[in-house]
This record gives C-alpha cells, structure tokens and sequence, in this order.
C-alpha cells in the first residue's frame, strides 16, 4: 500500500515548494548507488518564433498546474521546458563558439593600426556575427530577457523537483525516481529527495541500477562506462571510452565557457575600459566554475576531474604494452595535478624499464593548452583581487554620505566644521591608538561569558559580553547609520524583515571603498576587522573547533521602527522571521539543506553595538512564529550572541518598536572555498596602505 504523502511547506519564492516526504523508509541507502548511466536529454521542442513558448513560460506553466494538481500538463509543460532549456542553451553556444572562431569574410579595417584597434573590430565584427546567428536560430526570441531566478532553478534541477512528484502522481514511479535521482545530483543533501527516491525504489520494485541521471552529458556517461570497463579489466574498452569522453569533456567545458559570456547586471561604469574590465572579470570567474560543475557526475565532485582520465588510461596503456601512450598519460596527469603522489611513483616505475626514456614524458597538447588557460586566469584573478579595492558593481558614485556635519566646542561657527565621517575617523584613530597598547588578544579583552547553551535552553549557543568598547560601538553605530543602504543584501521579494522597520547595511566592501576614496579614515576598517576577528577567535575557542573558522559574509545593519506603522503591528510581526542559518526551516518544523540556503555555513555570530531602542530582543525557538521562545537576548553594546548555525538552533529577532537597532553579523564556514571575498579585498588594501603602496 502506498505510503502517506505528506507536505514538506512552503517556498521561498512565490510558487509553492514542490519537494514532498513520501512515507520516510528505515535503513540507509546512498543515493549514488542508485544512479548508473545517463538518459541524455533529446532536443525535441524548437520555437523560435514562438516566443511564448520559451523554457521560462513553460516552466511557470507547468508549475501553475502543479498547484492546480493537473499532473498530465504539469509534465508536459516542465519536460517541453526542459528540452526547449536545453535548445536554448546549445544553439546559443554554437552561435558564439562559431562566431569566435569565423574568419572574417575581408581584411580588417584596423588592420595597420595599433593591436588595441584591432582587438576592437574584431570584438565589434564577432558582436555582429552572433547577432545575426541569433536572430536566424532564435527569431523573435532572440533578445527575450529571462529572470535570473528561472535559470538559476534550472541549473539546481528544480523543474526535476516538481516532475518527480507530478510522475508519482501519474504512477509513472520509474520516471519519479529518476527525476529525484536528477535532482540529488545537483543537490546531494536534499534529505526530502533522498527519502523520496528510497521510497520510488521500492514502491516501484525498481532495480536501482537502472536510475539514471537525466542531466548526464555524453561525457559523463563515456566516463563511467570507461571506469566500468576498467573494473572489469577490460584495458581496451577502458582506453576507447575514456578516450571519447576526453573529446566529448573538452567539447562540454567549451560550451560552459561561452554559455559564461552573457551580461551581467550591474550599473554603468563612467569609465568604457573599466566597464569591459569589469565584464571581463565576471566572465573569468564564471568560466572557472565550469571545470568543478564538470567533475560532479553522480552528486559527487572529483577532484583534478580531467586529471583523472589519466589516471585510468596510463594503467590502461600500461597494460596493453603500449608505453609511449602510458608514459604520455603519466605526463599528462603529473601536468594538472604535480603533488599526486601515485603519478610520481609510476613515473619512477616506468623510468626503471629500460625501454622507457626521460623525453617519453611529455604532455598532450591539449592538456598543456588547458593547463596554460587556466593557470592564466588563475592569475589575472589574483591580480584583480590584490590590486583592485572596487567589487563587482559598488562603484564610488554609489557612496552616498550625510550631509550632517557638527561644530568643535571650542570653536565659533563660523570658522570650523566637521563631518560627522572626519568625527569618525578622528575618533577611530584615537581608539585605535589606544588599542596597541591595551590589547592584542581575546584573552585580554576581558571577555565574559553571560549565558551558556544550557541557560540558552538548546545546545551549541552562547552570549559573551566585552567585545567592543563604548566609544567602538558608537563609532561603529554612526558609520552604519551614515553609510548603510536600504535593504542591503537582500531582495525585495525574498527579503526576512518587516516592512513595519527600516532595514539598512553595509558591507566591508562598500566600507573599503570610502577608505580607498579618502571619505572615511583606514582606522575604521582596521576597528571593524580587528573586532570581529576577535569574535571569530572567541568562538573557535568557546566551542573548541578543531577545525578554522573562516569568514563567509560580515555586515554591519541597523534596524529602525517606522513610528507610522507602530500602531497597528501585530506581536507576531517579527523584526527578522525565525529562520536556521544553513537550511530551510519547514511549518513542520524540518529544516531542508538546500539551495538557496547557505548550506556551506556551520557558525555565527552577532555583535551588538547599541541599546538605545525598545524591543528588537534575540530569540532561540522552535516556534516559526516567534509567539513562543526558549530564550531572549536583550542587545547591549559589545555583546555578541554565538551559535551553531544548523537546525537545531532557529532564531529571529522580535519587533523593534522604537528607535534603532545596530549590530554587526557575522557568519562562518570550515569550508575555504567560501571565504568571504570583500574581506580579503579589505585585508589587501590595508596592508598596502600600510605598506604606503597606495
């Protein structure tokens, strides 16, 4: 009998989560296991003139008639958008790689000109080549712009969220469980799915190898024929496979990389170059990424993917008594990955045959070109990141400073003025004058531990006084308030917060960039890194982390009351909802660790930089609405709250009813990759401030 389907709750978005537990299973079972080769995805709906038809529209449809619970249309509208995602994005790589690699029909017009000139026209000729190739492919759709969100749903498998469900319905469970099995690859922790997928297996009588990936590319499926081939022993079946999955690998990263060149939201730069400098960048970074999405076949990345492939075919070559093609594949290996420790070792095997020559080990081209470009790019984002204090799209005009400025007491007012950012400034410098020789580490801060977790009523909690001084907070409190952008961080759409409440921030970035432009002193980003530093370091010390803490995201807000919406707010109207900093809090009280979730999160913190304001206490509940809590936090200057940042710590901020509230919010991660960027950028520009290098 089938199990009871039950609701996991609501999105994030306007549409309603689609993930749903079917009946939860006892035992384990890895999803990995359950997924073999690949059922490539087949281009069958093409509608360039219909643009109505494109894979955004589909994709709202068929999730309107997920709400409708018409799961005949809910299919065929999430599979017809699939396939027309799919067209989409192929023809729209073919138009740029051919385009790159056309020759131009005449000679240049800049052709004796300088090499500036010539990249120009022939950037201006590709523009026109791939205008052209769109609008034959694309038609009337060439320039429909779709939400940001829609693609980044597809990328994440989320149309495969709704399908597998919408498949269960129709008794269609072998279809649902490769739709769950779709999506756990792009999302391996999604618990629900896991469940789900366990539960088709056996409802459905399904033999887990037949499972299949639907979004395995041709590659993909080559690899693991090859690694099976490899299994059994059989070399030359092992050689042929990985052989074409290296072509198909190669074809598969250079449509990632052009997939990379759209534009990206950000305001106009005054300056042409720095604008192209600034698109530039953002593509590098995204072409990067192309080469870890390529790793992850089976909801796993492999580290050194390609380098991989010659980890298989030297053995491979090796025992079909081909050593030149061995020792080339050894080459090619120790190229992408030098400290591999067994690549090392073969090559001394191999050198020990006396058939075997030093000049034998000589990377592919391919590889060396690979390796080249990447090393490359490698390196001009290091450039980028040390040299370059501005992030993304913040630019200096954005900066908008109080016009207030106050009078020195001992001066006539007509003489001297100064603004409240030469008052901060001032005031930090004389702080942090003070510090050097007050302080260096937490152990002298005199930190005092208020509550413990079991006064907190959970575990993994805590709340330590002595983390700033008075005159910190205040300095800290008024760059907030003088510098903050309304609804910083966060969407409209999406956004936590009441709209009873202004809610303002400041990242170290747009901070780095008063400093940079003489706006504001480099003591006040030297205050905030070395306050929360400390915090970072008391937190590591508190919870006894083996492992470091690594800033993911710092940012200084300040909530304040609206007086004109105090009246009728309801208790429940929470400042911040309650909310678990690393997964998705259900009605149910399950928590979903899943994009867009900041799953990679595992502490945080917050730093309290005032109490001159009623209400806006912490809370630990369980409770969604926050009507019931297991503890409140009153905030006061140089208090921070610390905390694990999975399930079993939800929290939110009750209503702030009068005045502001400012705090710094800090969150951490073991995992290096994540590491906040806007960070090191600030860390960068001080030491070469320090340095007098700027």
């Amino acid at each position: 009998m089938r199990g009871e389907v039950l609701r996991a709750g609501s999105s994030l978005s306007s549409c309603p989560e689609p993930t749903e537990v079917i009946s939860k299973m006892t035992g384990t079972y890895f999803f990995l296991v359950v997924i073999s080769l690949s059922c490539l995805w087949v281009n069958v709906v093409s509608t360039p003139e219909k643009p109505y038809l494109s894979y955004d529209f589909l994709y709202n449809e068929g999730v309107s008639k997920y709400q409708e619970e018409n799961w005949e249309e809910c299919v065929k509208n999430l599979e017809d958008a699939l396939s027309d995602w799919h067209w989409w994005k192929e023809n729209m790589a073919k138009c740029r790689e051919d385009c790159h690699n056309k020759e131009n029909d005449g000679p240049l017009l800049s052709v004796k000109l300088q090499e500036e000139d010539r990249f120009y026209e022939t950037t201006v000729r590709t523009t026109l080549c791939i205008i052209k190739c769109k609008k034959s492919v694309f038609g009337s759709r060439m320039d429909r712009v779709v939400e940001e969100d829609v693609d980044e749903y597809f990328e994440m498998r989320k149309p495969y969220d709704y399908l597998q469900l919408c498949y269960f319905k129709l008794d269609m469970i072998k279809e649902a469980a490769d739709a769950a099995a779709t999506v756990l690859v792009a999302q391996p922790e999604h618990e629900v799915m896991q469940n789900n997928l366990k539960y088709y297996i056996a409802e459905g009588g399904i033999s887990p190898e037949s499972v299949v990936n639907r979004e395995l590319k041709e590659y993909g499926n080559e690899y693991i024929l090859g690694t099976i081939a490899y299994n059994q022993e059989d070399y030359a079946e092992t050689i042929n496979h990985m052989e074409k999955s290296l072509v198909l690998y190669f074809r598969a990263d250079q449509e990632c990389r052009r997939l990379c060149e759209n534009s990206i939201e950000q305001k106009i730069l005054e300056d042409f170059v720095m604008t192209v400098a600034n698109q530039y960048t953002y593509t590098i970074r995204c072409k990067r990424r192309c080469n870890r999405v390529h790793g992850n076949l089976l909801g796993e990345t492999i580290d050194n993917f390609l380098a991989s492939y010659f980890n298989y075919m030297q053995f491979a070559y090796f025992k079909e008594n081909k050593l030149e093609e061995a020792c080339e594949a050894v080459a090619s290996s120790l190229l992408l990955d030098p400290e591999d420790p067994v690549q090392q070792r073969n090559k001394q095997y191999y050198l020990s045959n006396e058939d075997v020559t030093e000049d034998m080990f000589v990377p592919r081209e391919s590889v060396v070109a690979y390796k080249d470009r990447m090393d490359y790019e490698r390196d001009m984002l290091d450039f980028i990141e040390t040299n370059f204090v501005f992030l993304d799209d913040d630019v200096l005009e954005d900066i908008e400073l109080e016009d207030e400025v106050t009078y020195t007491s001992d001066t006539p007012k007509n003489k001297t003025k100064k603004s409240l950012a030469q008052q901060i400034s001032e005031k930090a410098r004389a702080i942090r004058k003070r510090a050097v020789d007050q302080y260096k580490t937490v152990s002298q801060m005199g930190i005092r531990v208020s509550m413990t977790d079991e006064e907190l009523g959970g575990s993994e909690r805590m709340v330590a006084d002595g983390f700033a001084s008075p005159s910190e907070c205040h300095i800290l409190t008024e760059l907030t308030k003088m510098t903050s952008v309304e609804g910083d961080g966060y969407k409209k759409s999406t956004s936590p917060h009441t709209a009873a409440e202004n809610f303002q921030g400041v990242t170290l970035g747009r901070t780095g960039l008063m400093v940079h432009a003489n706006l504001i002193a480099k003591e006040v980003l030297e205050l905030i890194l070395d306050v929360t530093n400390h915090c970072r370091d008391y937190l590591e010390r508190y919870f006894n982390l083996l492992d470091p803490l690594y800033f993911s995201f710092t940012h200084l807000v300040c909530r304040t009351a609206r007086p004109e919406k105090a009246a009728n707010r309801s208790s429940l109207d929470l400042s911040h909802e309650v909310h678990v900093d690393n997964c998705i809090l259900q009605n149910d009280g399950n928590c979903l660790r899943v994009p867009p979730a900041y799953v990679f999160r595992d502490y945080s913190a917050i730093l309290y930089l005032n109490q001159e304001f009623e209400g806006g206490e912490f809370i630990f509940t369980h409770d969604r609405t926050g009507s019931s809590y297991e503890s409140k936090i009153k905030p006061r200057c140089g208090r921070m709250v610390g905390f694990s940042a999975g399930p079993e710590n939800p929290h939110g901020v009750l209503p702030v009813h009068e005045g502001s509230r400012c705090a710094i919010g800090m969150w951490f991660t073991h995992d290096k990759r994540y590491k906040e960027v806007e960070r090191i950028v600030a860390e960068t520009l001080l030491r070469k401030l320090q340095n007098g290098e700027i």
